[in-house]
């Protein structure tokens, strides 16, 4: 009867084995092929690409993962103002507005990255870790948004500077936020490369025909409000176009989870 039995358990071990084996080739097999689906549906994209004229060069390759990362609101009070020739006001606790009793003549035109740039380093408190992003001429401002560890934080209204000057080129004022107490989150995540944040775009109809992609770099935006005075950022690529007619556009792709983000709307994600 035993013999019986270690022979049946020996047929059954057998039988489960080669089982096991078809089992995991059949998975190889539709991985594969998934796998080749995939790369034709990315190949597609490029040549649809092409045939709009969307064109782009020199993308950033094996990018390394970023975590997410919070930050808190820093409190600014006047002492993070210059001294002489201003008025002050603090908004909200963490609002800083300088205002110039007699404008600002700064080194060359106002409206040069140098000037702005220089203004920054010399005047503001901390000016050194906010990156210009804008230049508007017909508005007379500058935009500064503020770094971390080298990526800059997008459209937070809570890092940033905004310079203005007169009709002269003078600067008349500027206000400013930040954060403080900077600090990774978690693990770096696994990015999306940034052709795939292309495609995402050209999926979702979003580019145009006959424009070229300029800039295309790793950044943060705002994930989610942790608190009234602490947010988190996601991971994100900034990709920067010029359409036909020569003007600008600019797009924000989810890196972790490769989803199209609207900045000016509130992200309403869990980190996963």
């Amino acid at each position: 009867m035993n013999l019986d039995w270690n022979k049946t358990k020996t047929i059954f071990i057998i039988v489960f084995s080669i089982l096991n084996v078809f089992l995991y080739s059949l998975y190889l097999d539709r991985y594969t092929e998934a796998e080749n689906l995939e790369e034709l549906s990315e190949s597609s994209v490029d040549e649809k690409l092409e045939a709009d004229s969307i064109t782009y060069s020199d993308l950033p390759e094996d990018v390394e993962g970023l975590p997410y990362i919070r930050g808190e609101t820093k409190i600014l009070t006047v002492k993070d103002a210059p001294k002489e020739n201003v008025k002050v006001n603090i908004q909200d606790g963490k609002r800083l507005q300088v205002a110039y009793e007699d404008a600002v003549a700064p080194i060359g035109k106002a409206e040069s990255a140098e000037a702005l740039n220089t203004f920054m380093e010399e005047v503001v408190h901390e000016g050194t870790s906010y990156e210009l992003w804008e230049i508007d001429e017909e508005q007379n401002k500058a935009v500064f948004f503020q770094t971390f560890d080298g990526e800059t934080l997008y459209f937070s209204e809570n890092g940033k500077v905004t310079v203005y000057w007169n009709n002269d080129g003078d600067i008349v004022r500027y206000e400013q936020t930040m954060f403080t107490d900077v600090i990774e989150n978690q693990e770096p995540k696994e990015l999306v490369t940034a052709i795939r944040a292309i495609h995402t775009l050209y999926q979702k109809n979003l580019l145009e025909r006959d424009l070229t992609i300029k800039k295309t770099e790793l950044g943060y935006s705002v994930l989610v409000q942790v608190s009234e005075n602490r947010q988190m950022f996601v991971p994100t690529w900034h990709i920067q176009v010029e359409l036909s007619d020569g003007s600008r556009q600019d797009y924000f792709v989810n890196a972790v989870k490769d989803g199209v983000i609207e900045l000016n709307k509130e992200e309403e994600e869990a980190v996963e």
